[in-house]
C-alpha cells in the first residue's frame, strides 16, 4: 500500500513495540525518528508518571496533541505515538491526513510480560485505571480497539517476531 504522504505513524497499546520498531524502521528508511512520549518528557523535563501525577491525564493528552500537531510539518518522518493518541479524533485525522498509520498489536499476555520486564515502566507507563495491571490491559485494549482500527491503514502483530522481522513485514506492506 503506497503512503498517502511521507510520514509513518506507529500506534498501538503500551509495549507493542512502537519505539523499538520505529527506530529500526526509521533507520532502514533513512528517516528521522520521533517518539512523542520522549519529546513530551523532554519539553516538560519530567517523566510521564510525574506529569500525570502533577497535572492529570487530560493535561498529558493536550501535550500529546500539541506534539503531534507539530510533526506533520516535517518531511518523511517515522513517529512512535503514545498508546492513547487515538482517544482524540483530531489526532486520528491529523495522522491519516499526513501519512500512513500502522497499528502494532500484541496479545494481552505479551504486553503484560513486556511491561513486567521493562525497568522504565513505572516512570513511562503510569496506571491508566485503578484495576490490577492484567485487567487494565484487557479493559483498555477492548475500549481502544475500534479507535486503533479506525486510525490504521495497516495492522502488524508484534507478538512473535523481533524488531527486524516486524520492520520487514511493514516494508513489505508499504
Amino acid at each position: 500500500m503506497p503512503a498517502k504522504h511521507n510520514n509513518i505513524y506507529l500506534v498501538g497499546y503500551r509495549c507493542t513495540g512502537k519505539t523499538t520498531v520505529g527506530r529500526t524502521l526509521a533507520g532502514r528508511l533513512n528517516r528521522v525518528f520521533y517518539d512523542l512520549d520522549t519529546d513530551i518528557t523532554a519539553s516538560e523535563q519530567r517523566s510521564i508518571a510525574k506529569i500525570v501525577a502533577d497535572r492529570g491525564w487530560p493535561y498529558f493528552r493536550r501535550l500529546e496533541e500539541k506534539c503531534l500537531r507539530d510533526l506533520p510539518r516535517q518531511a518523511s518522518i517515522v513517529a512512535a505515538t503514545g498508546g492513547g493518541i487515538v482517544l482524540n479524533p483530531a489526532n486520528i485525522d491529523r495522522m491519516q491526513n499526513s501519512g500512513t498509520v500502522i497499528w502494532l498489536t500484541a496479545r494481552p499476555e505479551t504486553i503484560l510480560a513486556r511491561l513486567s520486564q521493562d525497568p522504565a515502566t513505572g516512570d513511562s507507563r503510569p496506571a491508566l485505571t485503578r484495576q490490577a495491571i492484567d485487567r487494565e490491559i484487557i479493559t483498555t485494549l477492548e475500549a481502544r480497539q475500534d479507535l486503533y482500527s479506525q486510525a490504521a491503514d495497516l495492522i502488524v502483530a508484534t507478538d512473535d517476531d523481533g524488531p527486524d522481522e516486524i520492520v520487514e513485514k511493514i516494508l513489505s506492506l508499504l
